[in-house]
């Protein structure tokens, strides 16, 4: 049944029905994707066989996803529609959030009385925000990091909470410049390395198992000219204002002078505003659950000069609430 069937047929809205729905859509969509399906049904469609080895429950998700209008029936094999292409050209967000914080909102109720601590008692599934990190809003942003990249030179870029690695052989790419990952998941660690030999770039790309968060941990900073962190800052500034400050003085003693650093962040909403903002206030709430605040936009500019940048550049970039900000090491 499509959105708006119910007022068609007269019947009153249910709010809640459109919860429900978004609730298990995501969650089916978020297992699909750890399974691969996703990938598979993106490329040229999937058979019921190739959802799993339940027949019966494989079938009867394939026909879920059939009744809400993201595949179509296509002889034996099932094809998106264009509303299931939509969904799953913003798949990184539903993968972050059901799969990386499905825990820690089932337990948010030991979260909110204080009982239960997250990071302690409840955690997220680090794995799978590392990867899906990687992919959030990453087709938005990346014609404006082509963008502002284009006006800088690098010979070896780094970046910060690589997840995948895809960010960082793509920014790589742009000038055949060398690279260097770094992530703090085993799990995520593997799969960059397997994503950089599939691009044939092992003696052009390393990756490096470690806290990106300590600026003394971080391998060959010396060497780097262009250091990136998409929606990583905000794990620092976790640890409190005055230690992110911190962090970017440590990270600003070790790079060359003359580097830039590119960050990708998402600020707070604008609670002000006439209207409700998409996502932002769903952002703010994930990283309030963690202990986590974000800052506006001065707020950014303000904690990177105290850090030793000076701010080159800020742009918003098309996802909601989203920050671009190119700052650069000059003295």
């Amino acid at each position: 049944m499509a959105k708006g069937d119910f007022e068609l047929r007269g019947m009153p809205r249910r709010p809640a029905f459109d919860l429900l729905e978004g609730y298990i859509m995501c969650s089916v969509l978020a297992s699909l994707d750890d399974a691969g399906t996703l990938e598979l049904l993106a490329e040229r469609g999937i058979t019921i066989d190739e959802v799993g080895g339940n027949h019966q429950l494989a079938r009867d998700t394939v026909l879920y996803l059939a009744d809400r209008g993201v595949v179509a029936p296509d002889g034996d094999r099932y094809q998106l529609t264009h509303y299931g292409k939509e969904l799953l050209r913003d798949k990184g967000y539903i993968y972050w959030i059901a799969g990386g914080f499905g825990e820690p909102f089932w337990r948010f109720k030991e979260l909110v009385a204080g009982t239960h601590h997250y990071g302690h008692d409840i955690v997220r599934d680090g794995r799978i925000v590392a990867i899906s990190s990687a992919d959030l809003g990453l087709e938005d942003i990346k014609p404006y990091v082509h963008s502002l990249l284009s006006e800088i030179d690098y010979t070896r870029a780094a970046d910060l909470g690589c997840g995948n690695a895809r960010n960082l052989i793509g920014i790589c790419g742009i000038k055949g410049a060398e690279g260097v990952g770094v992530d703090i998941s085993p799990e995520a660690v593997a799969e960059a390395r397997q994503e950089v030999a599939k691009a044939g770039l092992e003696g052009k790309i390393q990756i490096y198992e470690a806290d990106a968060s300590d600026a003394s941990a971080l391998p060959r900073l010396e060497e780097v000219d262009l250091l990136v962190g998409f929606f990583f800052m905000h794990e620092v500034l976790g640890q409190g204002l005055d230690a992110f400050i911190e962090f970017l003085r440590g990270v600003a003693a070790r790079l060359p002078i003359g580097a830039h650093v590119l960050a990708a962040e998402v600020l707070p909403p604008e609670r002000d505003r006439a209207y409700p903002e998409a996502f932002t206030p769903e952002f703010t709430l994930i990283h309030a659950l963690m202990g986590q605040g974000l800052l506006s936009e001065e707020g950014w500019c303000d904690a990177f000069r105290k850090g030793g940048f000076e701010i080159k550049k800020t742009i918003r970039p098309n996802i909601p609430g989203g920050l671009l900000l190119l700052a650069q090491r000059t003295v």
